[in-house]
């Protein structure tokens, strides 16, 4: 894939998020003429309005920077996580036998009820990073897996045969099979990471969150400012996930053309 074409991609891309953008307005603005309930569904043109008093307060930046931190934190753990099992299990049968099941175990686990007893185990300000890594880390180490799947296993004899080791073997064979699938799983995963954190915010009330705005926002039906939040909680995560999307496609872009 060239350079040229990762450009028309994400011209094409834009164009559809556009369309996407426009159709949803227009929905919302004829649903709120028909609902004629502020309280229910506020217009755009006041939703807007709140959007940009938000804009401006300093809570609003504190908060947002409190959810990023933890979605940092978070992310990065999973994705380290995730790497170290996939490393092992490709590497070690023993391994991949036990880590299987564990990862099974923890993608069947109710993400909520699972929030609510890390605020007692963890604090409500260490518990949506630590739940965005229960959740991430084995959705991250299955895509991995799975996108390895296809690796001949005489090609992974062959390397050892030739003197490379599990390490080796692991980074000139396995590594560059999974390079291809990189950019939308890691991408994804990220702006997955940051729902989940904002999701358990706002379970375990933690402060200086996007999430604790949000619900403080419900309890008052203050539907426009909830609106803005949930709006402005999308932009983060969509420029997120094509911001890295991009970077690893341009880094990831010689594995790509092979």
């Amino acid at each position: 894939m060239t350079h040229n074409r990762l450009i028309k991609n994400a011209a094409k891309n834009a164009v559809y998020i556009a369309v996407v953008i426009c159709v949803t307005l227009a929905v919302w603005a004829i649903a709120a003429a028909a609902i004629g309930s502020e309280l229910v569904l506020p217009d755009v043109g006041e939703t807007f309005k709140e959007l940009g008093r938000m804009l401006k307060r300093r809570a609003f930046y504190s908060a947002l920077g409190g959810t990023l931190i933890r979605s940092a934190i978070g992310y990065a753990v999973s994705v380290a996580l995730a790497f170290l099992l996939f490393y092992l299990s490709s590497a070690f049968k023993t391994a991949e036998g036990l880590i299987r099941p564990v990862v099974s175990l923890l993608r069947t686990l109710p993400t909520m009820a699972v929030s609510l007893i890390l605020v007692i185990w963890a604090g409500a300000n260490a518990a949506p990073a630590i739940l965005g890594v229960l959740v991430i880390a084995p959705s991250v180490y299955s895509s991995l897996m799975a996108s390895t799947a296809s690796v001949p296993k005489e090609l992974t004899e062959v390397a050892r045969l030739c003197g490379a080791g599990k390490t080796k073997t692991f980074w000139y064979v396995t590594l560059p099979t999974a390079a291809a699938e990189l950019p939308e799983t890691l991408s994804s995963a990220l702006s997955f990471t940051v729902k989940i954190v904002i999701a358990a915010e706002i379970l375990s009330q933690t402060s200086k969150s996007l999430g604790i705005l949000m619900a403080q926002a419900q309890t008052y039906y203050m539907t426009a400012t909830l609106i803005a939040l949930v709006a402005a909680a999308v932009v983060v995560s969509v420029v997120l996930e094509y911001v890295l999307r991009g970077v690893l496609r341009l880094a990831l872009v010689r594995f790509s053309d092979r």
